[in-house]
């Protein structure tokens, strides 16, 4: 089942670093594999773990399945990208069973076979986890990684066990994603304060954290190729600074209020009815829920995905109270239990069933869709361009389309420099569609020119500039081409200038021209002008309906069309419409 839609802007939020979402670590790891990719800001930050790294793995399979299926490049019925595509979800699917076998386990051992027995069916029919299983997000290892260590920790042990093993986990958990630390935090003080051998035991503990931080720093250092702490940068991202809260801010109360009602669904009932009836029962699980909830909350960022962690307790609990309730049922009546189980078993199953197959299958199915329509666009074209003018990372990006063309988005990046009355891209974008597309296509320099013209070192007297005429506007096109070659934009002419000057002549040009460059990068800087080519068109424009109007001048004056419409959702989202559009240029070839 294809995964799409909640997660890319939840909560009405803009799309997070999620998908960043699953788009940072496909990313990554599609661009360290060789092949190409893009490189996310969070990356170049450091609030992430070498953990893009780890989705090489899935691309070495890849690589293998190119070889396997080298037949399939001959076939037109065929398509390897679609293994490169399913292969990395595939392998999260496999973790999260073992996610879920592991949290069996636990609930075994603290509530017994028939607590176990209706906690997986909990599991089974609980959407949200379907839902996630097969996504590539950090979330989801930090869960399964969380599962092995709650079902290996000494529950009704701790007063005789010594054995710290659990933090294996944890700290691998921790170097994926920090906040694996914190619904663990309570449970090894607990241990610890509980135990008889407590020297020993914090002496397992001090070493396992003395490895665990040893081998992350190095992994870190390795892939980021200087000295980096990522704990440390992580908290001081997401709650010194609070540059999190760029991706949008929720009310305290979010988690507890909307985000645990939606994802449990009908488990919520069970679960409350276990939290006031047998609070004494589940107070170790409870107080992990409570305090992790609490942590959680304090963030001005919240999504749905951050709960992940803690879901599976609260189907432990609720799975539980089922059992008890029916084993207190059968002790008060001599009447067989089949038609209530049935009926509590359809009460679980048919709300999350059309919760999971409208939500993978049909609501937000777009973003999918549109990389779909676009590998059949570029096949045989790789001189294409394509444009998506959409939220950041709204569709998924190379790991979809496995072809090395161009390809741009409109970022969303934090104000990392500290900026005032910053905006991003994407806020830029939407703000003005017309004026930013002027300026990063074909008038970038009005403002920039009037500067020049009246800059102290003369530049409109020097012999390399050129200047253009491009729809009724004057373009200075850069002399620092290969060859001195300069190309006339409109109608794909060219024209070659070579100098008749002196070597000594052309030395000095040279020096000066350098500094000339430098100085246009600086008012370049300075008018908040973006450096980009001036020269390509992209030859695909993808974009939601809601859009059209505002840049319909700009596509009917370039000559595009629309090639594609493709359903998205049923219900308008702010900057997310009901249909997304791919456009293509007339001269652009295109198989409907």
């Amino acid at each position: 089942m294809a995964p799409t839609g909640v997660s890319w802007g939840e909560g009405g939020q803009r799309a997070p670093s999620t998908d960043l979402v699953c788009a940072g670590r496909v990313l990554a790891g599609h661009r360290g594999s060789t092949r190409p990719g893009f490189r996310v800001w969070i990356q170049d930050v450091g609030v992430e773990g070498g953990y893009p790294k780890c989705s090489l793995s899935c691309f070495i399979c890849c690589t293998l399945q190119d070889a396997v299926f080298h037949w399939c490049r001959h076939s037109s019925t065929s398509d390897v990208s679609l293994f490169q595509i399913h292969i990395p979800r595939l392998l999260h699917a496999i973790a999260f069973a073992v996610g879920d076998y592991h949290f069996w386990k636990l609930c075994k051992v603290l509530y017994g076979s028939s607590s176990a027995g209706w906690t997986m069916v909990c599991f089974s029919t609980a959407w949200f986890l379907g839902y996630c299983a097969p996504r590539t997000l950090t979330s989801c290892v930090e869960m399964v990684l969380l599962s092995v260590a709650f079902s290996w920790y000494p529950w009704q042990r701790e007063k005789e066990s010594d054995s710290a093993g659990y933090l294996w986990p944890v700290g691998l958990a921790c170097a994926v994603r920090p906040t694996a630390a914190v619904p663990f935090l309570p449970l090894a003080v607990q241990h610890l304060w509980h135990s008889s051998c407590r020297s020993q035991l914090l002496l397992h503990y001090m070493a396992i954290t003395g490895a665990v931080v040893t081998l992350t720093v190095g992994v870190d250092s390795w892939y980021y190729g200087e000295l980096v702490v990522v704990p440390w940068r992580f908290v001081h991202f997401n709650v010194v600074t609070g540059l999190s809260s760029h991706y949008g801010t929720l009310p305290w109360h979010w988690y507890l209020s909307q985000a645990l009602p939606v994802t449990l669904t009908t488990h919520m009932l069970p679960l409350i009815l276990a939290v006031v009836s047998q609070t004494s029962r589940h107070r170790n699980l409870l107080f992990v829920i409570l305090w992790s909830l609490i942590v959680y909350s304090c963030l001005g960022h919240k999504e749905f995905r951050f709960l992940l962690p803690v879901l599976p307790l609260c189907l432990c609990i609720a799975g539980d109270y089922i059992a008890f309730y029916l084993a207190a049922c059968a002790k008060r009546s001599d009447r067989p239990l089949g038609f209530r189980r049935k009926v509590i078993f359809l009460v679980l199953l048919i709300p999350n069933l059309v919760a999971l197959v409208y939500l993978g299958v049909i609501h937000q199915r777009g973003p999918l869709d549109t990389m779909q329509a676009l590998r059949e666009e570029v096949k045989g074209n790789l001189q294409a361009n394509i444009l998506f003018l959409m939220p950041c990372h709204s569709t998924p990006y190379y790991s979809h389309l496995h072809k090395n063309v161009t390809m741009r988005f409109l970022t969303c990046e934090p104000n990392l420099k500290g900026e005032e009355n910053y905006l991003d891209e994407a806020d830029v974008f939407e703000k003005d569609p017309l004026f930013w597309l002027q300026q990063e296509y074909y008038n970038r320099l009005p403002a920039l020119q009037e500067a020049l013209s009246t800059s102290q070192d003369g530049l409109r007297n020097l012999e390399f500039r050129d200047e253009r005429q491009f729809d009724g506007s004057e373009i200075l096109i850069d002399s620092n081409r290969n060859e001195e070659q300069k190309t006339i934009l409109k109608g794909k002419k060219e024209k070659t200038y070579e100098s008749k000057v002196g070597k000594d002549a052309i030395k000095s040009r040279t020096k000066r021209k350098n500094e000339i460059i430098e100085d246009i990068n600086v008012k370049e800087r300075n008018y908040g002008i973006p450096k980009t080519s001036l020269t390509t068109f992209p030859s695909h424009i993808v974009m939601f309906s809601v859009m059209k109007d505002k840049v319909e001048e700009f596509l009917s004056h370039h000559h595009y069309y629309l090639c594609h419409k493709l359903f998205h959702s049923h219900i308008n989202d702010g900057r997310r419409s009901q249909h997304i559009h791919i456009y293509c240029q007339q001269s652009t070839t295109f198989r409907s």
